[in-house]
């Protein structure tokens, strides 16, 4: 575990914000995290500078899947909530 946190300080953006992400238990603020990780990775995918490796290539593809799947789980937690005034 330790070595989890000691290279966060050195991850890439997108792959910090998809932690938080992942680990977000509200889902309004699921959604808002959301929309700002997907933005990041969309910018690294773009970036003219550094050509992300096939690696990273494919981690920016995983992580969007796993952001897909999140705005589902979420997008029916809040119409759930709202269904039942809770």
């Amino acid at each position: 575990m330790s070595g989890i946190t000691a290279n966060h300080a050195h991850a890439p953006q997108w792959k910090r914000l998809s932690e938080a992400a992942i680990l977000e238990l509200d889902p309004e603020k699921l959604l808002e995290r959301i929309v700002v990780t997907r933005s990041a990775i969309h910018d690294r995918l773009e970036d003219g500078f550094s050509k992300p490796s096939d690696r990273e290539q494919l981690a920016l593809g995983d992580a969007l899947e796993i952001l897909s799947i999140l705005r589902t789980v979420a997008e029916r937690e809040i119409s759930e909530q709202r269904r039942t005034g809770t």
